[in-house]
């Protein structure tokens, strides 16, 4: 089971924000969670986030394919959303990929949602969607550069 984690772990660390989102929107039909809970959930992911971000900065290629290759399936997440949400009418809109485009950043929601409220007293859904794709990005991004800037430093 090691072997097959240890080879399969870049692929494992971008497919979980997909499955654990999944896992969770059908779990919190039958668990009941506490704010705090979920506010611990979403913190723990924004820390897992930032070591996969580190994780993929120590790939052994080229520095920007490795960053694509981390942020891959956010990308496309984001474009099913941005296709689903802003593109498509409710009439034309597909559940199943609508759904799918969600669950990717879940756990990001909460954060995005404080961060709307600050500048806004109004809930949008997709406004609060896209941000926490934004900030998603940004732990990926900031996990990345962290490892980047580190393995140089060790490397001196």
């Amino acid at each position: 089971m090691n072997k097959f984690i240890e080879k399969n772990k870049h692929a494992l660390i971008v497919l979980a924000p997909l499955v654990l989102g999944w896992l969770f929107n059908i779990l919190i039909y039958y668990v009941p969670f506490s704010g705090m809970l979920i506010w611990t959930l979403n913190l723990g992911f924004v820390l897992f986030w930032f070591w996969g971000g580190r994780q993929f900065a120590k790939l052994s290629m080229n520095k920007v394919y490795s960053f694509l290759l981390g942020n891959s399936i956010w990308f496309i997440s984001l474009l099913l959303y941005i296709w689903q949400f802003l593109i498509l009418d409710d009439a034309a809109r597909s559940l199943a990929i609508a759904g799918l485009s969600q669950y990717y950043m879940l756990f990001m929601l909460i954060i995005g949602t404080q961060i709307q409220l600050m500048y806004s007293g109004d809930i949008n859904s997709v406004d609060i969607v896209l941000i926490s794709y934004v900030v998603m990005l940004v732990v990926f991004t900031l996990g990345f550069i962290y490892q980047v800037v580190r393995g140089k430093d060790v490397k001196s």
